[in-house]
């Protein structure tokens, strides 16, 4: 059985600083850390905290030395996708997707958050009804096209962005 406020599938972030990166979070998410989830080992390294962003449980941990790099790709929905960004931004997230308004009813964006996590935010505009005979219409306009073009090539560079943060040796 599935506990209370949890899905049957939980993200787990591994990150060199589960300190910072839950600072992030409730800055730029406005995460909320879960009273008495976290749990240190004898040198004082995170080894279990759970953070909750809007009505889903993020569980994180502190890498170890030696480890390789455990980077996420994680879809966010937010009310405010402007709000997020900008505010993820301010909080040294890299852009990798400007906010684009995409033919399904959602504007969506992707950022490369400090700790090189990739983040897809989302904010829902229009419910669409996915059996209505004109919606395929819609997706094939030439706006709908580049809007899925525009999105698939960025996510190339976020990817491309995330291997580079990787190589790079002060992270």
């Amino acid at each position: 059985m599935t506990p209370e406020g949890y899905t049957a599938i939980t993200p787990w972030i591994i990150s060199p600083s589960s300190e910072k990166l839950i600072a992030f979070l409730k800055d730029a998410f406005e995460a909320q850390e879960i009273p008495n989830s976290r749990i240190t080992n004898d040198v004082g390294q995170i080894i279990h905290v759970v953070v909750k962003i809007g009505d889903a449980h993020v569980m994180l941990f502190d890498a170890r030395e030696g480890w390789g790099a455990t980077p996420t790709f994680l879809n966010l929905y937010v009310t405010d996708i402007e709000k997020t960004y900008r505010r993820s931004l301010e909080l040294g997230a890299q852009s990798v997707t400007d906010i684009t308004l995409l033919w399904f009813g959602e504007k969506v964006c992707r950022i490369l958050d400090p700790f090189g996590n990739l983040w897809w935010i989302n904010q829902r505009v229009e419910e669409v009804d996915f059996t209505k005979p004109e919606i395929a219409e819609r997706a094939a306009t030439h706006e709908a096209k580049q809007g899925i073009a525009y999105i698939q090539r960025s996510l190339d560079e976020a990817f491309k962005a995330q291997k580079a943060f990787f190589e790079t040796p002060e992270q």
